[in-house]
């Protein structure tokens, strides 16, 4: 009983022993499979040495004293290595630590982490959105863009902090937004070579919490400039329409006052008139002609025409004209047929106006040279149309994309004029241009027949190269793909061109 009550009244030692000493293991960090791994490893590699070292000294390679020697350079080599690759070491010591110094830092990097997410995401999106786009807040800070936009905005692509956008018009948009109201959309000019038009659009959105704006851009560049070429076209028209109809109305009404009674002086105003009336028609002929190219200009020609023969017809019909004047019209041909798909009333007009421009800018006695070839690649063309004089001002005003492989037509009409100034070049080919106003109109010109040579070229898909020198004259080269012909199909002959009409 005493034992009993002995064993009773004693405190059971052992049991708070084995109840304590499990927390007390559990608190000592357990061997990671990072540090086994080390200590396996190790133990291969020194079982290798030895046994290497043991073959060399039964073979009689080492002798005992370069045994021994060798064994103590690898201990201080094992141990430097143990020790540095030990995980503390290398600062991957506790990982439970930095969650007990910071037990906020997961929900922090997490945090962290969702945000640049959703920016990646936000920036991915407006680069694949076509148009210029961005997102930013109520005072004007970006917090994602795409390229077009930040090319628009003219934003820093390197700095400190968030780019901003400057402009007063959409700020005065953002402070509208912020201030509860739905701003209309707004258009603003970006000024630059040329000049570009957007229209602004600003809506509200919520972003993980903040309060952002969407700006979306849509480019009216190429609508402007259609509005500002029809009212410029408009504009020309009628005065260049209203110039002879207000001649004719003053001779009228001349002949029918002052002049009633003197008929020798009817013929002279009647001479007048006829040209004033002439110059009306060549006008209205020539923009129902460009109104017509530019309206199919989208249509790739299909008719099988020859280049060569239609340009050996059109010097034909205008070597009298040439005489007339006073001017030697020469033909220079190396190619027997040029077959190429083309409207043939569209080319003999090309034809027409060149050699008719070319004729009256040179003086008499001077020779305006017509040339053509054909069988040449894209370089070749483009040198033969227009890079033959050293000194000349060139530029090209149509390009078209081309086949690697395809040939070319090129014909070329050049004169011996006074040639056209550099600062002319770059506006040929619009409509009403005249780089003399004076002497074009004394000479019948109305201002459109280089831009419809531009369109008919633009439509055949060929290109159109000018070069100029002052004092030498100016030379308008043309060049256009040929038909890719069979070996067997080159001996046969080209449908005629009166056939095709």
């Amino acid at each position: 009983m005493n034992d009993i009550g002995r064993y009773k009244n004693e405190p059971d030692l052992s049991l708070n022993e084995n109840i304590d000493a499990p927390s007390e293991q559990a608190k000592a960090p357990a061997p990671s499979p990072e540090g086994r791994h080390r200590v396996r490893d190790f133990g291969v590699m020194s079982l290798i040495c030895l046994l290497i070292l043991l073959i060399l000294f039964m073979s009689g390679s080492l002798v005992l004293s370069e045994v021994l020697v060798s064994l103590l350079i690898f201990c201080f080599a094992g141990i430097a290595y143990f020790l540095s690759t030990e995980p503390d070491a290398r600062g991957r010591g506790n990982v439970e630590s930095p969650a007990i110094a910071r037990p906020q830092s997961s929900r922090e990097s997490a945090s962290s982490y969702s945000v640049s997410k959703v920016r990646e995401d936000l920036i991915s999106i407006l680069t694949a959105y076509p148009e210029p786009a961005l997102i930013c807040g109520f005072d004007g800070r970006i917090v994602a863009s795409n390229q077009m936009a930040a090319d628009v905005f003219r934003l820093p692509k390197h700095g400190l902090g968030s780019p901003i956008i400057r402009r007063p018009d959409v700020l005065e948009r953002l402070g509208q937004i912020a201030g509860g109201a739905e701003p209309d959309p707004l258009e603003i000019e970006i000024a630059g070579t040329p000049d570009q038009f957007f229209r602004v659009e600003l809506k509200k959105l919520t972003l993980l919490g903040e309060d952002l704006v969407l700006i979306a851009l849509d480019e009216l560049t190429e609508l402007r400039r259609a509005e500002k070429a029809r009212a410029d076209f408009l504009a020309n028209a009628s005065h260049e329409l209203r110039t002879p109809l207000t001649s004719l109305a003053g001779f009228i009404e001349t002949m029918r006052g002052p002049a009633k009674d003197d008929p020798a002086s009817w013929d002279r105003f009647l001479e007048i008139m006829y040209g004033q009336t002439e110059r009306m028609r060549r006008l209205i002929h020539d923009l129902l002609s460009l109104s017509r190219i530019e309206l199919n200009e989208h249509l790739r020609p299909n008719q099988r025409v020859d280049l060569a023969r239609i340009v050996t017809e059109g010097v034909e019909a205008l070597v009298p004209v040439a005489q007339e004047k006073g001017t030697e019209l020469e033909l220079i041909r190396s190619a027997d047929e040029a077959p190429v798909y083309a409207i043939r009333d569209e080319l003999v007009q090309v034809i027409q106006n060149l050699i008719d421009n070319a004729m009256k800018y040179s003086p008499a006695g001077s020779t305006v040279r017509v040339e053509i070839s054909a069988g040449l690649t894209i370089e070749q063309a483009r040198t033969f149309a227009g890079r033959r004089w050293p000194n000349a001002a060139r530029i090209s005003i149509v390009q078209n994309r081309t086949e690697p492989d395809a040939q070319f037509a090129v014909f070329r009409v050049s004169d011996e004029g006074d040639g056209i100034p550099r600062e002319h070049l770059p506006r040929l080919g619009e409509r009403f241009y005249r780089v003399d106003e004076g002497r074009d109109r004394s000479v019948g010109g109305t201002g459109l027949g280089l831009a419809i040579v531009k369109h008919i070229v633009s439509r055949h898909r060929g290109g159109l190269m000018v070069e100029s020198e002052e004092g030498r004259g100016s030379a308008f080269g043309i060049w256009l793909p040929m038909i890719a012909q069979d070996p067997d199909s080159k001996s046969e002959n080209i449908t005629s061109d009166l056939s095709e009409n």
